[in-house]
């Protein structure tokens, strides 16, 4: 199994830079990426199964190719205005890493949410196929134990 993630930089909705790993907690946390605007409805059922489940998790929409954050400004604008302000830091606008976290897990991006595991900064679980399932959220909860 992978172990590291590659190295992203986003911004966080209250505009906090952000560096994936770096700034994650030591203790378990979701990783919940959408490549595209569709993948939102599989990322919104992710985020009620890691909600449910009391497992930490971070939204974290991202470009394939790398953009300057400033271009992102009008997308985290419209972002806030459907977001409560108490979710902002949960939510990563990631800007730069996205080719290398698709190649690195061997990934397309597509209408469905990709979904890592970390704890201890090692990934513990990942699912980057296909919508939300109960069996791929079985093996989350399993690494979570």
């Amino acid at each position: 199994m992978l172990k590291t993630l590659p190295s992203l930089l986003g911004t966080t909705l209250s505009g906090r830079v952000f560096r994936i790993p770096e700034d994650l907690p030591y203790g378990p946390i979701a990783l919940i990426f959408g490549f595209d605007h569709e993948a939102r409805h599989d990322v919104r059922v992710w985020k009620k199964f890691f909600t449910v489940q009391g497992i930490d998790f971070l939204s974290v929409p991202i470009t394939p190719i790398f953009i300057p954050a400033q271009a992102l400004t009008d997308t985290a604008e419209a972002m806030r205005i459907h977001t409560p302000p108490t979710s902002w830091e949960s939510i990563v606008q990631v800007h730069k890493g996205g080719r290398e976290l698709l190649a690195h897990f061997g990934w397309q991006p597509d209408h469905f949410a990709k979904v890592v595991l970390m704890a201890g900064g090692e990934i513990r679980a990942f699912h980057g196929s296909g919508a939300y399932d109960e069996e791929a959220a079985a093996s989350f909860l399993e690494a979570n134990a």
